[in-house]
């Protein structure tokens, strides 16, 4: 199925326009985010340690005086829900050209070749190749060597599209506990998720000592919250106040925040 794909002027847009006053006007924002928790990044954000990427949004609606709606639902119905209109934004998503389908990433204009503006970003990440102390398994940069079983990610994300676009992605998808459960077995040659996210794993199910990284990840990326098309199109400033107290709040609470959430689960 393909989408139609339109050009963005949101930061040309002069953030003067909106008045404080009228952001309170506006309904709740509709963001979705994956059910499955993922700390440090994710958790419960009714807790005290509801994660680091749930502050970070909180705090810039916070800022706006934006009333926010949460959904918590798995990553493919997130995707869909933002296609439809149904939420007005997602996170944390990586960026790659077919993504502009499923909303508008800030700054980019796809029909005029504009990147996205990565000043606009969430946060920073890598995504390392977790394997068994003592396999074969190497990785290069470009290609794979040591396979007998093959590696996982988590579906529907960026790391198991690659894996399949190297043909070594395993055909089960399993859940990370499960799937790094067998990677120490030597049942699974390797498994990819976001560093922070693997490390809480394997320390929660005790398998610091059969574990290892690569020492190439397989990438690195922006997270970023895009948000729909038809939020953009209804609220355009609105969009680009947003998306700059999200980098005003990065700024301002990234090394507090990294101190208290990453530190803690290295």
């Amino acid at each position: 199925m393909s989408f139609p794909m339109r050009p963005s002027l949101l930061l040309a847009l002069p953030l003067t326009l909106l008045p404080i006053p009228a952001l309170a006007e506006q309904a709740a924002l509709r963001i979705c985010y994956e059910a499955e928790d993922a700390p440090p990044f994710i958790g419960d954000h009714q807790s005290a340690t509801p994660g680091l990427l749930l502050e970070l949004v909180k705090s810039a609606a916070q800022q706006l005086d934006l009333p926010l709606e949460f959904q918590r639902q798995p990553w493919k119905r997130c995707i869909l829900q933002l296609q439809s209109g149904q939420s007005d934004g997602i996170f944390a998503a990586i960026w790659q050209a077919d993504r502009d389908a499923w909303g508008q990433f800030p700054g980019r204009d796809a029909e005029h070749g504009k990147p996205v503006n990565r000043e606009y970003r969430l946060w920073q990440v890598e995504y390392p190749i977790i394997t068994r102390i003592g396999s074969p398994l190497q990785w290069d940069g470009q290609r794979f060597s040591g396979l007998q079983y093959g590696l996982s990610a988590p579906l529907g994300y960026i790391a198991s599209q690659r894996l399949q676009e190297l043909g070594v992605l395993a055909s089960a998808s399993l859940s990370a506990e499960k799937s790094l459960k067998l990677v120490a077995l030597g049942r699974l040659d390797g498994y990819v998720i976001e560093r922070q996210i693997g490390t809480t794993h394997i320390r929660e199910l005790g398998l610091q000592s059969n574990l290892k990284t690569l020492p190439i990840p397989l990438l690195q990326a922006d997270w970023y919250l895009p948000l729909s098309h038809r939020f953009t199109d209804q609220h355009p400033e609105l969009a680009q106040r947003f998306w700059q107290a999200l980098r005003e709040q990065r700024q301002r609470q990234g090394t507090e925040l990294s101190q208290r959430y990453l530190q803690a689960s290295d």
